[in-house]
């Protein structure tokens, strides 16, 4: 029972490391912000 369970995991993470290896190395974030005021008042 406890080497069912321990063949599990190991497959559990081997699966997860052969879909981790095929993303990509980079990845991007971006963010945004729309500010409803003057640059004057802005940047001070």
């Amino acid at each position: 029972m406890l080497g069912i369970v321990a063949i599990i995991i190991i497959l559990a993470i081997i699966i997860a490391l052969i879909f981790a290896s095929t993303k990509p190395n980079t990845f991007r974030i971006e963010r945004s912000i729309n500010i409803k005021a003057s640059p004057k008042k802005y940047f001070r």
